[in-house]
């Protein structure tokens, strides 16, 4: 696709900093016009372009609230019922929106010492999140600016984590597989056949009700629960703050 055509959807400055290869996929996704590209980027990445998000009074916790996607996540509880006492060493985030800013609640479960490796294709999420990390001294926590279709380079990031100083590594798939699956058909059951040959755990959430909390939805997601149930072990299936967590070992069933 031309680049000029993929400039233009960037023109717009909620978008400008999202991955070309991304915009392209919307475009694809839109036939070619800009305007649909862009309700297509706007519906799946529009709540974390908001201003209360892009330009927050402060670069803390906080910004977990002012989120539509997270501010009725209780994050600590959540992480005490994902870890169970199991001594993590690293967590690597696909597709991590603002859980960046839960840093802080990874270190109050464990006491620090945990890498927190983030992958966001939202440019300015991930300019934030790394200037939180750095302002609060969290040196083991970082934010890479991709997008999750760049298979090679998640893949690769998790080979780069394979030393016993980095082990057990869990990958965390937080509301990320309604996008992946609009943009390109069964990729989330790649990405996870991929991504589970290169760590120990992961764990897949997805909306069971409305961000508003009213309506709890029909569809079920019977295609990626029986994907998993059919390759892995679940460990853990529980439902939390309008949100369905399945934990499940990153290593395929002989």
């Amino acid at each position: 696709m031309e680049k000029e055509i993929i400039l233009k959807v960037k023109e717009k400055k909620e978008f400008s900093q999202l991955p070309d290869g991304l915009v392209e996929k919307a475009l694809v996704a839109g036939k070619g016009d800009v305007k649909q590209a862009r309700a297509i980027l706007r519906k799946y990445f529009g709540v974390f372009l908001t201003n209360r998000v892009l330009k927050p009074k402060s670069l803390d916790e906080g910004i977990l609230k002012s989120h539509i996607s997270t501010r009725n996540r209780d994050y600590l509880e959540i992480y005490k019922r994902i870890f169970d006492s199991e001594k993590i060493k690293t967590i690597v985030d696909l597709g991590c929106g603002v859980n960046g800013f839960s840093y802080k609640f990874i270190v109050d479960v464990f006491g620090g010492g945990v890498n927190y490796i983030g992958v966001e294709s939202v440019g300015q999420l991930v300019n934030l999140m790394n200037n939180y990390f750095r302002d609060r001294g969290f040196q083991r926590a970082y934010v890479f600016h991709k997008d999750l279709f760049d298979l090679d380079f998640v893949i690769d990031i998790l080979k780069k984590l394979k030393g016993e100083e980095e082990k057990p590594r869990i990958v965390f798939l937080f509301n990320v597989i309604d996008a992946l699956e609009f943009f390109e058909r069964n990729f989330s059951k790649k990405l996870i056949s991929e991504v589970s040959e290169e760590c120990e755990k992961i764990v897949l959430s997805f909306p069971v009700q409305s961000l508003s909390g009213k309506t709890k939805f029909k569809s079920k997601r019977y295609w990626i629960l029986s994907f998993l149930e059919e390759r892995f072990k679940i460990l853990d299936d529980f439902e939390l703050s309008g949100e369905r967590f399945i934990v499940f070992t990153g290593k395929k069933e002989v």
